[in-house]
């Protein structure tokens, strides 16, 4: 998404320069930004001198209760926003310039083929004129914004990112309102191939790309999961699991670390899981169908999120997928000061390399 600026005008974009794809020509502002991601149960920031593997300088969070945040939606905007307000305090981010995620329950993508005459400029003027017509999408006034797939002489592809403005605008006034200057946004499933992408060899990653790659975000009520092809996401669906979020306690690790801890029915839970994998074989599947992509295997799995069993998680994919999925388990970030990013803070890291723009 663009600029944040006297409401919302910005639009979601398929970031192709933030992944390093096509991205040589461009130049990313070296400034100071704050990612902010909000879910249901927490709320978590990085704050990044640049936008690099190592220019954090910061991070914190804190967690939500149950309620104020429900499904991506803010539910109790006074509370979230006294919350915040205290927060941006303590973390002394006052005034300061901050992009945030979009809410993956809102964000859709859609693959659309308009007419090749049409000059570029004159693209959203269009789409505007067909929602509704030939184009139906499940909500009503939305931001949005293209990626190009191909270009044909009798038409074009390309692929359409959508939200609810309203959605967009609460956020973006939620943190006008605490004091943050909101100037970018983003979607989880880039944040997080834009650090799978930074974070590995790009010879390799440019030969893999020509094959499809599934993202999986687990959470501790939702999953999202999306599927990216030549570095561009081609399709995104989340699943929300039946489990009740007061049955995840936080508690202190080993190392120190507030992270949640299942204090339900462990059968319950490991249905809830097997669902979730039905539910991605069946994404997976649905893929294949309208891409024709039968002979495209799934190269690589990426399993990410706040689930705090993502090594027994990865295992159960492994035996139903017969891919490993990569966890960043061996990837080690820090910040300036060398502090250890924990895992958790990875999809702010991801945003953090955006760059605000």
């Amino acid at each position: 998404m663009r600029a944040v600026k006297a409401g919302v005008r910005n639009r979601i974009r398929q970031d192709r320069g933030s992944t390093g794809a096509k991205s040589a020509d461009r130049k990313i502002p070296k400034k100071k930004m704050v990612s902010l991601v909000i879910k249901d149960h927490v709320i978590r920031y990085v704050d990044a001198k640049k936008p690099s593997l190592y220019g954090a300088t910061s991070f914190g969070e804190v967690y939500l209760p149950s309620g104020i945040v429900q499904e991506g939606r803010i539910a109790d905007p006074e509370r979230l926003r006294a919350m915040l307000k205290e927060h941006v305090q303590k973390w002394k981010l006052r005034d300061r310039e901050v992009q945030f995620i979009v809410p993956d329950s809102v964000v859709i993508v859609r693959k659309l083929e308009i007419p090749s005459d049409i000059p570029d400029e004159e693209i959203k003027g269009y789409l505007y004129l067909e929602l509704g017509t030939s184009i139906h999408l499940p909500f009503e006034d939305p931001v949005f914004d293209i990626d190009y797939l191909e270009r044909h002489e009798d038409k074009h592809e390309i692929l359409l990112f959508a939200a609810p403005e309203q959605v967009v605008k609460e956020y973006a006034q939620l943190l006008s309102s605490v004091g943050l200057k909101p100037v970018a946004a983003d979607i989880s499933a880039l944040a997080i191939y834009r650090l799978y992408y930074k974070s590995n060899d790009k010879l390799e990653l440019e030969l893999q790309a020509e094959a499809p790659l599934l993202s999986i975000q687990f959470d501790l009520q939702s999953v999202m999961v999306s599927i990216i092809h030549k570095h561009k996401v081609m399709l995104l669906r989340q699943f929300k699991m039946n489990l009740s979020i007061d049955n995840w306690e936080s508690q202190l690790n080993k190392r120190g670390v507030l992270t949640p801890v299942w204090t339900g029915d462990e059968s319950y839970l490991t249905y809830e899981i097997n669902v979730m994998i039905s539910e991605i074989q069946r994404v997976i599947g649905f893929y294949r169908s309208v891409t024709h992509h039968h002979e495209d295997e799934i190269d690589k799995i990426i399993l990410t999120g706040d689930y705090p069993y993502l090594d027994d998680l990865a295992l159960a994919m492994q035996e139903s997928f017969g891919k490993l999925p990569f966890t960043f388990s061996k990837e080690l970030f820090e910040t300036q000061a060398k502090d250890l990013i924990e895992p958790k803070y990875y999809l702010a890291l991801g945003l953090a390399l955006k760059g605000g723009v």
